[in-house]
């Protein structure tokens, strides 16, 4: 590795308001700090969120329009799902069953790119923006921006030039590479066309585009783009799960992928040094290190969470500044996690005797009068297996919730039945459940304080004697 050097720009961007349009100057960096030597562990750790983000953008880009596979699409390019996720949705774990996906990955080197979103007419939907490094710097949707049509401006962290007058906002990238991840609410099968509806106006405009965009209202994203197949052994189902995160090529990558995106000016004292050992150390990399990286990443999503009731919430999640660890943790169990404003997420693995769910008991998670999960957006309970994946039952419903028609008692308290045969009570408070060992995830879009504050708490999954009671 004699002169391999990490060419640092001489310049980042700052932004100033000029009237009404937006002007983009310059402004100096820090100068380059000093190599310190991590250990292999460390180097691994870092680099796993970053590695995770480059192995599903190389996948989901792979392909030359937008219509080929469902919810992939070219740089630059919304890819749409059209149908809610199902137990063949291995791409990522634990995906939400009651909302669309679309999902585009941004290259800002070039120009900066205009999101279009359309009037939602009430519905529900949220549109993060991730950072090369898994962080959400911005979103776009019904908490942060109302669910009224605008364009918003993307612009890369070295991008000089004047946006146009009109816009409905300006976000600046702190990387080249971004991840936008929308997730759009569907209220059941039959809502699903008006879903659809809307997104399929969400669009990407490329800022020389935009002008005729504005007149006509029309723009058609290219099609026939150049298709870079993924690197073999950095595809897996999910992707965390690929044998390129157990190999000394893993550095490699990371190595490439840390020169396109360097991350934050205040975190290159920190980065570079970990970044650097890994890339010239690969050899070192054993099954070892990658067990106790494991390990590790359990003990640190265990160590952040609050627990009660059986349920562990984590508030910590979607931005990480230099907790490379809980970075790592995040995006090996949940991808592009939202920030706690825009989403929680409550999990639980075990029953309140310690060992595991399993469908072959009955359980029921009751609400009193007024204690369904409080939100500004809408809750949902999802049952997934051990791995994250969701569970072939015979109604073919992975959750339930605030918008799937819950059928509360007299008194207006609210029973949730998680079993495997159909019990007798309410149908449509039917949550089924695999014979095997479960996981349930709970979820809050939008939550209000008392959830964000810790107040609010999770009433528990109860076991009862025997499916036929309930």
């Amino acid at each position: 590795m004699t002169g391999f050097r990490f060419p640092f720009p001489a310049m980042i961007v700052g932004l100033t308001l000029t009237g009404s349009a937006v002007m983009v100057t310059n402004a100096q960096t820090p100068p380059m700090p000093d190599i310190r030597t991590p250990d292999i562990l460390q180097s691994y750790i870092y680099g796993y969120a970053p590695v995770a983000m480059e192995a599903t953008r190389a996948i989901e880009t792979a392909v030359p329009d937008a219509l080929v596979s469902p919810g992939r699409a070219p740089v630059n390019q919304f890819g749409r799902s059209e149908s809610l996720a199902t137990p063949n949705s291995r791409l990522v774990i634990r995906p939400n069953a009651d909302m669309l996906y679309t999902s585009a990955w941004l290259d800002l080197a070039g120009q900066p790119l205009i999101l279009h979103v359309p009037d939602t007419t009430g519905r529900y939907y949220l549109i993060p923006l991730y950072d090369a490094y898994s962080n959400e710097f911005a979103s776009v949707g019904s908490r942060t921006t109302g669910n009224s049509e605008g364009n918003y401006a993307i612009i890369g962290p070295h991008w000089r030039g004047t946006l146009p007058n009109g816009l409905s906002g300006v976000l600046r990238a702190p990387t080249n590479t971004v991840w936008a991840l929308g997730r759009t609410l569907v209220r059941g099968a039959a809502d699903l066309p008006a879903a659809v509806a809307v997104t399929t106006q969400y669009q990407l405009v490329p800022l020389s585009d935009y002008a005729g965009f504005i007149a006509t209202g029309v723009y058609t994203p290219p099609t026939g783009v150049p298709v870079v197949a993924p690197n073999p052994n950095f595809v897996g189902f999910p992707v965390t799960a690929s044998p390129g995160f157990s190999m000394p090529e893993y550095f490699s990558v990371l190595g490439e992928y840390f020169l396109r995106n360097l991350p934050p000016p205040q975190e290159l004292r920190q980065a570079v040094p970990l970044a650097l050992y890994g890339l010239a150390n690969q050899n070192l990399l054993t099954p070892t290190t990658v067990s106790q990286a494991d390990a590790d990443f359990i003990t640190e999503l265990q160590s952040t969470a609050a627990n009660k009731n059986g349920w562990s919430v984590n508030l910590n999640g979607g931005t990480y500044g230099t907790n490379y660890l809980l970075r790592a943790a995040v995006a090996r169990f949940g991808l592009g996690a939202n920030i706690p404003a825009d989403a929680v997420y409550a999990s639980m693995a075990k029953a309140a005797d310690g060992g595991p769910l399993v469908g072959t008991n009955a359980y029921v998670m009751h609400f009193e009068p007024g204690q369904t999960p409080p939100v500004n957006g809408f809750w949902s309970l999802t049952v997934y297996d051990q791995a994250g994946v969701l569970v072939p039952n015979p109604i073919n419903r992975y959750d339930v919730g605030s918008e799937t028609g819950l059928v509360p008692n007299a008194d207006g308290s609210i029973d949730i039945f998680l079993q495997n045969a159909p019990p007798t009570a309410t149908q449509a408070n039917w949550l089924p459940t695999p014979a095997a060992p479960f996981n349930l995830t709970l979820r809050f879009f939008w939550p209000a304080k008392s959830v964000l504050d810790g107040t609010y708490e999770i009433p528990p999954v109860t076991q009862v004697v025997a499916a036929g009671l309930q």
